[in-house]
This record gives structure tokens, sequence and C-alpha cells, in this order.
């Protein structure tokens, strides 16, 4: 089983995976801002003899400096980025956590000798211009997502590109994931999505994308599988998950236009 890093432990989505993670006897540390937020977190182990396995750990993403990114990265096997601003704090705090210290924690996690996966919660709009395959009405979904939060747009494309560029450098053994959804919404999972090159207009609920992210960093461990480079987009379909997971890393598709 996986030690994973969890960056965001408290966000809606990361919530959802922790609880996965748990049940499947994955070791999730999760990095989490308010300590208050740390009993919420173990209790989404699903009983009692697997609490040992979440980990709550006090610590600003925003704040860390290079040596305390290196530091969390120290027996990990698998880190996931699910944090964000928010949207709180102005452009200015949303540079700063969805890009600058996603940038951060990237390097650390390839600097550092033991994790193997880093599987980046992005979104389908993040990329610098319409998909090739996209409908008129995904392309006017990703324009409106620019004008509406372009700060927030501008920080998670900058993340994305350096998560790709570096991850091309890497010397060890490296899986890049960047999932990639779309609009996301509290309702509860379907179990049933469009994932690889999906639409850009379209929902997808939180415990869906936990799902799917689970299930591909799962499956990648199988070598005929391998995810890295894949940009992997993600909105509500009729594709079962662990089906769809495995379609995508076997045939390698990729959402990302080169």
């Amino acid at each position: 089983m996986a030690r994973i890093l969890l960056l965001g432990g408290h966000g809606k989505v990361a919530l959802h995976m922790t609880r996965i993670l748990a049940s499947r006897n994955h070791t999730v540390t999760s990095i989490i801002r308010n300590p208050d937020h740390a009993e919420e977190i173990q209790a989404l182990a699903p009983d009692s003899s697997k609490k040992h396995l979440i980990n709550p750990v006090v610590a600003s993403i925003e704040e860390a400096d290079d040596e305390t990114a290196k530091k969390l990265m120290e027996n990990i096997d698998w880190v996931i980025w699910s944090a964000g601003a928010g949207g709180k704090g102005g452009d200015e705090r949303t540079k700063a956590v969805d890009e600058v210290a996603a940038k951060r924690f990237i390097a650390a996690a390839i600097a550092a000798p033991s994790p193997t996966k880093f599987l980046m919660v992005s979104m389908v709009a993040s990329r610098r211009s319409p998909a090739s395959y996209w409908s008129q009405k995904d392309i006017e979904a990703y324009e409106a997502t620019w004008k509406a939060i372009p700060a927030y747009s501008e920080a998670k494309t900058v993340a994305d590109e350096f998560f790709w560029t570096e991850s091309r450098k890497v010397q060890k053994k490296w899986q890049d994931i960047c999932l990639r959804p779309g609009t996301l919404s509290d309702d509860p999972a379907t179990g049933k999505v469009d994932l690889g090159r999906s639409k850009a207009y379209g929902k997808i609920s939180r415990e869906d994308v936990a799902a799917v992210a689970v299930e591909l960093l799962e499956q990648s461990d199988d070598a005929s599988k391998n995810a890295a480079g894949l940009w992997i987009d993600l909105v509500g379909g009729d594709e079962p998950t662990a089906k769809a997971a495995e379609r995508v890393l076997k045939e390698k598709v990729t959402a990302r236009d080169f």
C-alpha cells in the first residue's frame, strides 16, 4: 500500500479522496491549515482499526519554504495536489497558492528520492487555447471561465505547464498525472464519467473526481498503464469510473494538444 502526501487535505475533493484511500489501506498524510479540522479528517477512516492510516498534519502550504516542502516528502510514495486559494485573498493569494506553492511542491517531489507519482488536481480550462476537438459550446465554456476567473485560470495554467516541463527532465521512476475536472458539484457520485479527451462543458461531482483520482493512482502501478505525462480531462458521463481509468491509461489518452 502507498504512503500518500495529500496537499489541501480539508478541501471537498480531498476529503472524499482521504476516505477512499484509507478504505483501500493506503496511508494518508493530510496537510491542513486549521488544527480544528484534524478530528474531522481522522473521522474519515472507515472504522477504528484504520484510524492509524490517516495522519493530519498542520502546515501552511502557502507559507512553506523549500526546506519545509522537502521535509514533507520524506517517506512518501505518491503526492496529490488538491490545494487552492479558493478565491480567498484576491489575485495575489491565488498566485501565491495555485502557482507559486504548487510549483514549490512539484519541485520538492521531483527532487526527493521516494515519491514516484504526483497527481495534480487542475481544471479543464487550464490551457492556453481551446482543445482542437472541442465543440463550439465547449469553446464558449472555456472562454467564459477565463473571463470570469482570469487570475485563477492563469495560475493553474502556469502550474500545469511547469509540472509538464519539469517532469520531462526527471531521471527517476516518475509519473506526472494532471487530472482536469469540469465544473464541480456536491452531488453524490454517479460512478459514471467522461474521461480523457472530454467535453469542457459539463459538471462532475467532487466525489466522482476523488474516485477517478484514486483509480488513476492505483491502476498506474501496472507497467502497461503508465500515466506519465497524461492530461486527463473529466466531466460526468456514461462510462464506469474504473473502466474509464483503465481505458485512458492503456490507450495513453491525453487531453494535451502537442
